[in-house]
């Protein structure tokens, strides 16, 4: 996706004394950060690639309305904005503003618990008659997680795999009729997380997202739900799960597959919750043994793709993509037929998390 700054728009029977007039500035967020430990200390990120509008009328008598017509998005880089329009009637504008919504095309958004997607908006302008600079903003405090969740999820799509399309899936070839993940927060309620395959929608609620890994695991789910063409294993055992305890196959597949996308998405190798809190995926004395804990299949996932599979998950990513798996000893065997090694150095790897397929 083009992180679009500045596009100028055609107007019809603009003056010839009319201008371009653009509003520009930077949208950034403040967050608490569970990856850097405990205490979540206080950071600020820039946020990237969400969609921007831009506002306004040119005189009393005329109407309110929205002024763009082709995409915008914030920059990946640092959060700016451009948005610029033509006055058609008039050498100024009577107001303007800018609109950013947590949402970046129609691939995801971050909605509250009425089903509202999450936006700013600038401080409305008047009297305009040349570009203003607003300098850096941010959101209303209140609604930090909503974006801090938003921003998270350019981590994945990044990342996704698909050479095919913007989708999330390779088997969504159709730019314009991509399946659009949304994530939904509720401020209010106690923390939790979970994924509804039903509705496409990740529930995120309280502090959770300030554990991108949390946010990451959840939107995992998603993409694995879309590498599968809408169909989702059926797992048991997995109403409660932890990383380094014994669920099933199928849960600790499912679990393992999203605990695993988020390292590797964020380039480390553990999991941390939304309390700071951080558990390895390397097998140690907490653990109990065998494929259907989803540390010990996570951390053979990430130990595959990056010391096995060269470095990246994509022949993973183009396996998920034609085959619907149940479980990590299914994906094991099935490896083969995506030219991805099963002997030698992949079964010493699994060894190495307690899974023995001999």
């Amino acid at each position: 996706m083009a992180a679009a700054i500045s596009i100028p728009l055609l107007s019809g029977g603009a003056s010839a004394a009319s201008k371009r007039i653009c509003l520009t500035g930077y949208l950034h967020f403040d967050y608490r950060s569970a990856e850097s430990g405990i205490g979540k200390p206080w950071k600020t990120k820039p946020v990237r690639n969400a969609n921007v509008e831009l506002w306004g009328r040119e005189n009393a008598l005329g109407s309110t309305r929205k002024l763009n017509t082709q995409a915008l998005f914030t920059d990946v880089s640092n959060g700016g904005f451009q948005a610029c329009y033509t006055p058609e009637t008039t050498r100024s504008m009577e107001l303007m503003w800018v609109r950013v919504s947590a949402e970046s095309s129609k691939l995801w958004k971050v909605t509250n618990d009425r089903g509202t997607t999450f936006t700013w908006d600038s401080p409305v302008q008047t009297a305009v008659s040349a570009s203003r600079s607003l300098g850096i903003r941010k959101p209303p405090f209140g609604d930090m997680r909503a974006w801090h969740a938003f921003d998270t999820g350019n981590e994945l799509w990044w990342k996704r795999g698909n050479p095919k399309s913007n989708c999330w899936s390779a088997r969504e070839t159709d730019n314009s009729e991509c399946t659009e993940l949304t994530m939904q927060w509720a401020s209010s309620a106690p923390s939790d997380a979970f994924y509804d395959p039903q509705q496409n929608t990740v529930h995120l609620a309280g502090d959770v997202p300030d554990s991108e890994h949390t946010v990451l695991h959840e939107g995992a789910h998603f993409l694995q739900h879309e590498l599968f063409g809408g169909w989702f294993p059926q797992t048991t055992q997995c109403s409660t799960h932890w990383v380094d305890r014994a669920s099933s196959e199928t849960c600790s597949w499912t679990e393992a597959f999203a605990d695993a996308a988020a390292a590797y998405v964020l380039g480390d190798y553990r999991y941390v919750g939304p309390n700071g809190l951080p558990i390895s995926f390397v097998h140690g004395p907490t653990y109990d043994d065998g494929d259907t804990v989803q540390g010990n299949v996570g951390g053979s996932l990430l130990d595959l793709w990056r010391n096995v599979d060269g470095g990246t998950w994509n022949r993973t990513i183009a396996l998920l993509s034609t085959h619907n798996i149940s479980t990590f000893r299914e994906y094991f065997t099935l490896r083969s037929t995506a030219n991805l090694v099963t002997g030698g150095k992949a079964h010493q790897i699994l060894r190495n998390h307690s899974i023995n397929y001999y």
